[in-house]
């Protein structure tokens, strides 16, 4: 899972948009993730769906979570395809479209308790590349890949436990079946 682009220049108080990108090389039915940034230099606009588990014409749950500004956090965006897991092409996951405010400085975008699933809800293995930010007249450096380990303890900041995408996609194929 990754940010494109993962480094960035904008001026102050642009707006810009972020994508989050996922490529698989497994079966997957959902993910489910947060994020975190410094709400001094930027704030989170919109988020919309993106493509990857719409392909083939998959009917998809998508959640844009909750935005919350003041904190600089993003809670509870989750997409899952309603029917059995597919092998997917790497696509967008979601769009986030971001201001930056009147400062100059770097921040980073992080996502956080990330959480890819398929459909017998077994957490599946990730890499995550978070994104920076530059805002005005600063430099960016070098950025490194971080390897976020899946285990399912409660996010610190906002309690969520990450099994909820599990539950969501064993009950949608419930559902599902049976019709």
């Amino acid at each position: 899972m990754s940010f494109d682009p993962s480094q960035l220049n904008v001026e102050e108080n642009e707006e810009f948009t972020l994508d989050i990108t996922i490529e698989s090389d497994v079966n997957v039915s959902g993910a489910e993730m947060q994020l975190v940034y410094d709400p001094t230099l930027i704030e989170v606009v919109s988020i919309t769906e993106g493509n990857f588990f719409k392909q083939e014409g998959a009917s998809t749950m998508f959640s844009k979570g909750t935005i919350d500004n003041e904190l600089g956090t993003v809670t509870g965006i989750y997409s899952v395809i309603m029917g059995d897991d597919m092998m997917l092409e790497k696509d967008v996951f979601a769009t986030i479209t971001l201001q930056a405010k009147d400062n100059s400085g770097i921040t980073d975008l992080e996502m956080q308790n990330v959480v890819i699933t398929n459909s017998a809800g077994d957490k599946l293995p990730i890499t995550i590349t978070n994104a920076e930010i530059a805002i005005g007249d600063v430099e960016l450096t070098a950025q490194e890949t971080e390897t976020e380990p899946t285990n399912e303890e409660e996010s610190p900041k906002t309690g969520q436990n990450s099994a909820i995408i599990a539950i969501m996609a064993m009950c949608c194929l419930y559902i599902i079946k049976r019709k």
